[in-house]
């Protein structure tokens, strides 16, 4: 799947400033709606655009030639990074890189979306997007291998971002230690347009 990290001028040139555009955004609209903007916010939607683009560009973007159209055995990559001569890194980058890929995904998401409330549910949900990746390659993407590899990897990858999933929340309430620590839900879009009709309500005469 990785053969596709030789792209990274595009994620710094254009999924990079996207990201950034995404929570300046964010932070515009929070405080244009009259709501106190925690800064952690904005920085978690940049982070979510940012995260989604470099996996899209990542892995739907075509390869020239394949070297075969699918790896269904599990422990092939391992394999090959093991026998890999001395001093070839490749085959570990790609090991790891394919740990990291869901990752940023995985810690971000459960403040968007409150169903992903728990670790065993975010390495779940990376488990069904990564066989959903790993289908649309085989069938769709030209010079893509789908790999069962691929899919441990992003799975384990997922499950360390779910673990990773409450730290900017510890950095909210670090910032503003006064603050209530709610939930995932409480940055949602509906809750925020709740909120804000409430407001309006308590101000009318």
């Amino acid at each position: 799947m990785l053969v596709a990290f030789d792209g990274f001028a595009p994620i710094v040139t254009v999924m990079l400033p996207a990201g950034l555009a995404v929570a300046v955004a964010s932070a515009v609209l929070r405080g244009s709606a009259g709501l106190r903007v925690d800064p952690v916010d904005p920085a978690v939607d940049g982070g979510l655009a940012f995260a989604a683009l470099s996996v899209c560009f990542l892995v739907f973007k075509p390869q020239p030639s394949p070297p075969g159209s699918v790896g269904p055995d599990f422990g092939t990559d391992f394999g090959t990074a093991i026998a890999a001569a001395s001093g070839d890194l490749m085959p570990w980058v790609q090991l790891m890189g394919n740990v990291v890929l869901l990752l940023p995904l995985a810690a971000l998401i459960p403040h968007r979306v409150g169903w992903f409330d728990h670790v065993a549910k975010i390495a779940l949900g990376g488990l069904a997007l990564t066989c959903v990746i790993e289908t649309t390659q085989f069938f769709l993407i030209p010079g893509r291998v789908a790999s069962a590899d691929d899919v441990l990897l992003n799975t384990i990858g997922a499950a360390l971002g779910g673990l990773l999933a409450g730290v900017p929340s510890r950095i909210s309430t670090a910032i503003q230690p006064g603050r209530h620590a709610g939930g995932p839900a409480d940055r949602t879009v509906p809750y925020l347009l709740a909120r804000v009709e409430s407001e309006r309500a308590a101000s009318r005469p």
